[in-house]
């Protein structure tokens, strides 16, 4: 096996790790997208090569749609922020969003409980009317469009009796309390028709793509904190390379997607592009296995409770 000489250097750690270098710990296992692309033209461009004359802008370009393509659903490179809720209970998505993972709050204890979507509730957009209920245009006959939606205004303005802390010491009970938050169901709680998709005692939240913003519902309160888990395409700052990482299980792939759409657009290597098709979806399949991050204790850990019987 290899064996790195200096493993422990403290050079090698940032000073906010006590070292006297610049990395942040753990950054080995991810290499810089620059460092693929030059690795790329070495390895595989020039005379008797595999490729002849290919320029480094059209390998860049490769190289970033590599990144984009494997962020989804190969790298796993969920990004993660944490917020605190202002009165207003809306949270910005970030600048470099496409896809959310998971909604959820911190409790005291710091648990991280699970936000559900609202399926009563969807994002709209309201239309600015007069007295009369006429629609408003402006001059150049456009029609106007409301400040806040009244939809949204009400879902996070609706009357609960309990805040999310609250309803998760309530839940505990036997459902058999006609008295708990009121939802467009009906009253929570009752022992008997409670409607699983309206018994989240996390609180809901509607998701509006258009205007970047998360609303949650009335059971949160200011200061809650609010993580958001989401799927970032890897290039949020595609103009500069040196802040575009791939991980280093998935390398070998990388190089096999850009090999194959680079061959695939060359008719004089047309005809081995099927070749290297297969080599990119193999290699694709094994950086999957290899960061799916499989441990073999917590899978045994789940599988430990397939037999407990549950009560309905």
């Amino acid at each position: 096996m290899a064996i790195s000489r200096r493993p422990l250097d403290v050079d090698n750690y940032s000073a906010l790790d006590g070292g006297n270098g610049t990395e942040i710990p753990g950054s080995y296992r991810r290499t810089n997208i620059n460092d693929i692309i030059n690795n790329f033209m070495i390895s595989y461009i020039g005379d008797g090569k595999a490729l002849t004359k290919v320029p480094r802008y059209e390998v860049a370009f490769w190289a970033q749609r590599a990144v984009q393509e494997f962020s989804y659903d190969v790298f796993y490179s969920n990004k993660t922020i944490e917020i605190q809720l202002s009165t207003t209970l809306q949270m910005s998505l970030p600048s470099d969003f496409v896809n959310y993972v998971s909604f959820s709050y911190t409790d005291k204890f710091g648990n991280m409980r699970p936000i559900l979507p609202s399926q009563a509730t969807k994002p709209t957009r309201g239309i600015a009317q007069d007295d009369d209920y006429k629609y408003l245009y402006d001059q150049t006959g456009e029609v106007l469009w409301a400040e806040e939606s009244e939809t949204l205004d009400r879902y996070q303005k609706a009357i609960s009796l309990l805040t999310v802390d609250e309803l998760a010491s309530y839940y505990i009970g036997y459902y058999n309390s006609i008295y708990g938050p009121e939802s467009v169901m009906g009253w929570w709680g009752q022992r008997y028709g409670t409607i699983p998709e309206f018994a989240n005692m996390n609180g809901t939240f509607v998701l509006d793509l258009n205007a970047g913003q998360v609303y949650f519902s009335s059971g949160f309160k200011a200061d809650d904190i609010i993580t958001l888990r989401y799927i970032s395409d890897g290039l949020g700052d595609n103009g500069d390379f040196s802040n575009v990482f791939v991980p280093k299980l998935a390398e070998d792939a990388v190089m096999a997607f850009m090999l194959y759409n680079l061959t695939k657009l060359r008719p004089s290597a047309a005809q081995i592009a099927p070749l290297y098709k297969k080599e990119a979806y193999a290699k694709m399949r094994n950086a999957k296995i290899r960061l799916s991050n499989m441990k073999l204790p917590e899978i045994s850990q789940v599988f430990r409770g397939k037999s407990k019987w549950i009560k309905h």
